[in-house]
């Protein structure tokens, strides 16, 4: 059942019943289903993928209400559930219907898995596990076709039915958004998880020359150092570059409905940190207006 602000997503991590209570059993998920997507032949059967033949993977659909839980949450949840290092095969099921995949089903979900993929690659190479296998493509490329019947929801009629996953055991390192609500005042938190945007003039860094790094006021990432912050006369922080490309997220925003503008978004945790412009005549390096919350943001002074 879909709703203005439900969302849909595609997950394959092997064996589709035991995936699908895990997310059935998430909060914030309206409704899940199981299927075959990825291969090239239509309305496969069990029997058919099971063959390896038609290329399809095991994969869950979750219906998702966005308010509730955020694709990143989802994601975090996909990559613990199983072992996304290993290639088409999930402990003892082998073979390419078992493999590690996300069918996204729009841009940004596409720029949040490539970005999550990025995330969790690093905490395995804390521990030295190796690469992540996990296969990211569009779902408007491969359409979902429901398994049989009793395939569906299948561990609630069989409670002690088949659940094979192997997890390598790590965590996604996820903000948990209860503790950051008791840390931060109401506006920061408004603004870092749900998009608000601070009244111009009043942030605490509109204006500050003091020399340092602009830190992610919810994970500590680091964003945007002073020596790129310039007076732009906006209300807001202004900064022509941040401090690596990979820092922030930029995903299409069409929330006001004025025409598409671009958000940032911390690339660690995920927060809103606010938009970036182009070609406005400014005299900077780059001709960019990164108008970033002050809420947003910890200067740490050099």
């Amino acid at each position: 059942m879909f709703t203005k602000r439900s969302e849909e997503a595609f997950f394959a991590t092997g064996c589709f019943w035991g995936a699908e209570r895990r997310f059935w059993l998430t909060p914030g998920v309206i409704e899940t289903s199981v299927g075959y997507q990825g291969g090239l032949v239509e309305n496969p059967s069990y029997e058919m993928v099971c063959t390896g033949k038609t290329n399809h993977a095991e994969v869950v659909r979750v219906v998702f209400d966005s308010k509730k839980i955020s694709y990143h949450q989802l994601l975090a949840i996909f990559f613990e559930m199983h072992d996304p290092t290993s290639l088409n095969r999930q402990g003892n099921d082998v073979g390419t219907q078992y493999r590690s995949a996300i069918f996204n089903t729009s841009d940004e979900q596409e720029i949040l898995a490539r970005n999550a993929v990025r995330i969790y690659q690093r905490e395995l190479d804390k521990q030295g596990i190796g690469k992540i296998v996990t296969e990211i493509s569009q779902a408007k490329l491969f359409k979902f076709w429901p398994a049989e019947e009793y395939h569906q929801r299948y561990l609630e009629k069989n409670p002690n039915g088949y659940d094979c996953h192997s997890s390598v055991g790590i965590k996604f390192p996820l903000i948990n958004d209860d503790e950051l609500r008791n840390r931060l005042d109401s506006l920061s938190y408004d603004v870092l998880r749900h998009a608000a945007t601070e009244h111009p003039f009043t942030g605490e860094y509109t204006d500050t020359e003091t020399p340092g790094i602009y830190n992610c006021k919810a994970c500590g990432a680091k964003l945007f150092e002073s020596k790129t912050k310039f007076h732009s006369g906006c209300g807001w922080p202004s900064f022509y570059a941040p401090i690596q490309n990979d820092a922030v997220l930029l995903i299409e925003d069409r929330s006001i409905g004025l025409g598409v503008r671009t958000e940032v978004r911390c690339a660690s945790c995920n927060s809103h940190l606010g938009h970036v412009f182009e070609k406005e005549g400014f005299d900077t390096p780059t001709d960019q207006r990164w108008c970033i919350n002050s809420v947003s943001l910890e200067l740490k002074p050099n």
